[in-house]
């Protein structure tokens, strides 16, 4: 059985990467942390963060522009992913990640992209 622990990160694409960042200040009062290069942020919530980061063109859409869940096991989530005719990519390892990528068309046209720590 495929279980998803947990919900790790959600990608938020922007145009004014200070406005997105105040936004959250302001409205949410929750702690932005820009990253040293200065051309994205985290959003600290809980376990889980808010990646603010910029939007590839300007015609780019703004908004949500990726989904990581954590889940127990990347193998059994591909079984099932396979079971129910979903595309995905490969198995990569990234660190101390092995991730699935689903394809956006199978994800409501958002990438989705899911791991485990079993490197």
């Amino acid at each position: 059985m495929a279980t998803i622990r947990r919900l790790d990160r959600l990608e938020v694409s922007t145009a004014d990467l200070n406005d997105a960042m105040s936004v959250y200040r302001r409205n949410f009062e929750l702690p932005v942390k820009p990253a040293p290069d200065g051309k994205s942020a985290t959003v600290s919530i809980g376990g889980a963060e808010i990646s603010l980061i910029p939007a590839l063109s300007s015609t780019e859409a703004e908004g949500m522009s990726g989904l990581w869940l954590e889940a127990d096991d990347v193998d059994a989530v591909c079984a099932a992913l396979s079971k129910s005719g979903y595309a995905f990519e490969p198995i990569r390892v990234e660190g101390a990640r092995r991730i699935v990528q689903v394809e956006a068309k199978s994800a409501n046209q958002v990438p989705l992209f899911i791991f485990d720590r079993k490197v």
